[in-house]
């Protein structure tokens, strides 16, 4: 394992939290102040991760949700499991209190409740852009690793899922990625600056939860496998490393069995089934003999190269530190391909109405550490590439938030052309 390049500030780190935090909470109530609740009930995949606490809370009834599909045998089924529900649950219960308290209508989707989770969804994005920093600072400088995040945060489409869609998966997994990367690299720090037992504690949950909240990210646990692998303990050193915080780390398992029970007792109930994969009861499956891995990084059908460019350079330096033997880049490539080629081959390869490809938006904490590298490299470069590239970074900044300002659902669709999407970035050069 590499030793740290420079110690993180925490008064660095609290100064980020609060400004991603602040900033999408203040985005997010500018843009749903008029019917704070609307974002929370509108039909889709952000109504399918939320509406499990209303259906368990308050109409105690888990047969009756509201974004469901009817099977064959009649019954209805989830496509989607309870692990953003589960994050969100404390400000659920939070907006059920002040509901109760104010007289608004204890439903689950009165003003209240819609509040309570923009709260909630700042917090997470300025936890999730911490753990991001900190993960790029084991790896490069503090500037740079700073610059790494907040180019992340205004340069991408993670921007779009803190403010205009936030109850959507992708933060929550951002959020889960970051702390599994960060909680992997501590565990494998040597007597010098020996783990914590919440470490151990924390690397079990969040690698429960990264899998509940969206299976197919299962693929990013090769990252912690990968680099225990080569680390000079190997799997076995890391292990031990578990296993010498027992306690702590049994009771870690205990909690996070806790949600796949409730999970498979569900799925039990409504199919017969204790392990079920939802979207193929509807017919939704992949198709391995049809990728399409170029239209996933640069169509205008929600290419992610098309709507975040940064990543274009920042996939040269992951490419170029893998090359050179750098491990935490080739766990991060290994990923990054993974989870490329598997949406390459989904039946909706374009994720639908989303933005900019949004299946990237989880691992984007792992992102970080090339997007520093980057940074890293321009900063010790002379004066000119160093305007240049700030020059770059605001039209990148001014191209992203446009877009998003213009974002329309049929942009994912057959519709949509690049004459359409150069419209749109005239309209955003020019004003």
């Amino acid at each position: 394992m590499p030793s740290r390049t420079e110690k993180p500030d925490h008064l660095i780190e609290w100064a980020l939290f609060l400004l991603v935090a602040v900033v999408s909470l203040q985005c997010g109530w500018l843009l749903h102040s008029a019917n704070p609740y609307e974002f929370l009930r509108h039909g889709g995949d952000a109504l399918g991760y939320y509406q499990w606490l209303p259906a368990v809370f308050i109409d105690h009834d888990v047969d009756k949700m509201y974004w469901t599909y009817q099977m064959e045998n009649g019954r209805s089924i989830s496509l989607f499991s309870f692990g953003v529900a589960l994050l969100q649950l404390p400000f659920f219960l939070i907006g059920h209190l002040c509901a109760g308290g104010f007289g608004y209508p204890m439903n689950g989707f009165s003003s209240p409740y819609g509040v309570a989770q923009l709260i909630g969804i700042a917090g997470y994005a300025g936890a999730g852009c911490v753990l991001a920093f900190r993960l790029a600072c084991r790896f490069s400088d503090t500037v740079s690793a700073l610059l790494a995040v907040l180019s992340l945060f205004a340069a991408t489409n993670l921007f779009y899922y803190c403010v205009y869609d936030p109850t959507m998966s992708h933060l929550y997994s951002f959020f889960l990625v970051g702390l599994l990367g960060y909680c992997t690299l501590r565990l494998l720090d040597g007597p010098a600056d020996p783990p914590r037992p919440a470490h151990a504690a924390l690397f079990l949950i969040s690698t429960s939860l990264i899998v509940l909240v969206r299976q197919l990210n299962a693929v990013v646990l090769l990252f912690p496998l990968v680099m225990a692998w080569r680390s000079p303990g190997g799997i076995r050193g890391f292990l031990r490393t578990l296993a010498a915080h027992r306690t702590l780390a049994f009771s870690a398992v205990l909690i996070a069995a806790v949600p796949w029970f409730l999970q498979m007792f569900y799925w039990h109930h409504t199919t017969g089934d204790f392990f079920v994969f939802t979207y193929g009861k509807k017919g939704e499956n992949f198709d391995f003999g049809r990728m399409v891995p170029g239209m996933v990084m640069a169509s205008v059908r929600n290419g992610w190269l098309v709507y975040s460019p940064l990543m274009i350079p920042m996939l040269g330096y992951l490419l170029l530190y893998a090359w050179r033997g750098a491990w935490a880049a080739r766990a991060t490539l290994l990923v990054l391909v993974l989870v490329w080629l598997l949406y390459s081959a989904w039946w909706c390869w374009w994720l639908g109405t989303g933005y900019g490809h949004r299946g990237f938006v989880d691992i984007y904490a792992l992102l970080a550490i090339p997007l520093a590298w980057m940074f890293r490299s321009i900063l010790q470069r002379g004066w000119s590439v160093r305007l240049v590239s700030c020059l770059v970074l605001v039209a990148l900044f001014k191209l992203n938030f446009g877009l998003m300002e213009r974002f329309q659902w049929d942009w994912s669709w057959e519709n949509w052309n690049w004459q359409r999407y150069f419209e749109q970035v005239s309209s955003v050069v020019t004003g």
